[in-house]
């Protein structure tokens, strides 16, 4: 179900600014990363962003909502959509061997899984081929000779003569080989290079103009980035060369550029229906079925998402597109492999989204009817917390009654609970509606398994007016 798009006066999108930039200023606040920028596109097209922190440490030069970052594996979105308008032009075929575009090649046969793997499999990873990503040799490489140019060949060469991780197209293991393979396979399909067919197609149309290939080791306007809170440019380039990433990556982009894009890929501005409908229906398998063409699938409290998340050393990103709302978010962060970092872009998308759609779609509540929804959520939180599971059932809707009978309740619930240990403790975060009897609460808490938790509970109003958990998940 998708809510009808408000109309949204000056005085609404100054609240959503404001209130975003105070989220951000927040946040910077207590995690202390370096800095960070949030952009977002409301369901009338109207777009905005905000910046809080540096853009370098040592200057304390400030970040700009109009600084680019490296967008890390964000740039497998651009890759698989220009692959797919190919495919919709009748340039490739998705279900085609690879051997077809890439069998002259004197590694081929090298190739874990050659000649079975069709281009569906590279897109949703379930060719079988290893990641050369985790190969220790490349690691050691990526952080040496950072002005040697890349040959993508060499990328592949991790991978030869390695044994498949499983049959082609029967399990998923996601490779930053796999989008190589796709990138050397749209040049020889165009007879041009993987960036200029991407410019062509899809930067220059939709005119995002902040987004660039990530292509050399010196990108003038990419602000510093800090990997275990060291930086990654010494004297103006980079330790680490961009160009190790090229398709599995290989793009710089502002935080508002990407929610646009998000928004022209994920609402169908980019791909007829038929091929928007391949990349989001065309998920692997196992772990993979949350995956598609070159994009994540996520259900979350605000229903179905769409986007990818991305890291390079030094740089964290994430964008999602919203369709029941309309509203598409990304958030970028320069800094990686730090525990501020990693908390912030973990629940960030989503953090801004609540703002958005509470502002948009919200149901105002007075502070006493959060504080008694707040006591509700907290009352039913220790009953589970002290293994009444019993009395925990009696708290839970009638739909989640129908779904859970009262003696296999705690089955139901103690694996999840195992997974995260013993309580430990419980901070409110935020009460939301979203509806005139549905409500959203999310806790900050602790357990003996996981330090740092988002606890989300959804309160449902029944017919005898009693507020319900109709389902609850800890992140």
């Amino acid at each position: 179900m998708a809510f009808q798009s408000p109309k949204i006066d000056d005085e609404k999108f100054a609240q959503i600014f404001q209130k975003a930039q105070a989220k951000l200023d927040e946040l910077h606040a207590s995690l202390k990363f370096p800095g960070g920028c949030v952009g977002f596109v409301l369901p009338d097209g109207r777009s905005g962003s905000v910046s809080t922190g540096v853009a370098d440490l040592k200057t304390q030069t400030k970040l700009k909502p109009s600084d680019p970052m490296l967008a890390g594996s964000i740039g497998k979105t651009f890759v698989s959509a220009a692959t797919l308008q190919l495919a919709q032009e009748g340039k490739l075929n998705l279900d085609e061997k690879i051997e077809r575009w890439l069998g002259n090649e004197s590694w081929f046969a090298r190739l874990p899984n050659a000649k079975d793997i069709t281009l569906r499999m590279l897109l949703n990873h379930s060719s079988g081929i290893p990641n050369h990503v985790d190969d220790v040799s490349f690691q050691k490489a990526m952080f040496k000779s950072s002005d040697k140019d890349i040959k993508y060949e060499a990328l592949i060469a991790y991978v030869l003569d390695k044994k498949p991780l499983f049959a082609a197209g029967k399990n998923f293991n996601y490779a930053d080989t796999n989008y190589i393979l796709v990138g050397m396979i749209v040049e020889r399909a165009t007879g041009k290079t993987l960036y200029d067919e991407i410019a062509q197609r899809i930067l220059k149309p939709l005119k995002l103009d902040d987004t660039f290939p990530s292509n050399k080791n010196v990108l003038p306007r990419v602000v510093n980035g800090y990997f275990q809170n060291k930086p990654i440019t010494a004297d103006g380039k980079f330790t680490v060369n961009p160009q190790w990433e090229w398709a599995g990556g290989g793009f710089a982009s502002t935080a508002e550029d990407l929610a646009h894009w998000a928004r022209a890929l994920y609402a169908g501005d980019v791909l007829q229906k038929k091929y928007l409908d391949e990349m989001l229906g065309s998920t692997s398998v196992g772990e993979g079925k949350g995956y598609g063409l070159g994009v994540e699938i996520v259900q979350g409290k605000f229903g179905k998402s769409y986007g990818h998340d991305g890291e390079f050393p030094g740089y964290l990103s994430d964008m999602r597109y919203f369709p029941q709302y309309k509203i598409a978010v990304a958030v970028q962060v320069n800094a990686d492999e730090t525990p501020e970092a990693i908390k912030f872009i973990a629940s960030a998308v989503d953090d801004f989204a609540q703002i958005i759609i509470g502002e948009l779609f919200g149901e105002k509540l007075s502070e006493t009817e959060k504080l008694n929804l707040q006591k509700t959520a907290e009352d039913w939180l220790k009953l589970v917390d002290a293994g009444k599971f019993a009395e925990s059932w009696e708290g839970i809707s009638a739909e989640l009654k129908v779904k859970y009978a009262k003696e296999k309740w705690q089955s139901a619930l103690q694996p999840f609970l195992k997974k995260v240990g013993n309580f430990k403790s419980r901070k409110f975060k935020s009460v939301i509606a979203f509806e005139a009897e549905t409500v959203t609460i999310d806790f900050e808490s602790s357990f003996a398994k996981l330090s740092s938790a988002l606890e989300t509970l959804t309160l449902k109003r029944e017919k005898d007016g009693k507020w319900r958990v109709a389902s609850y998940s800890i992140k």
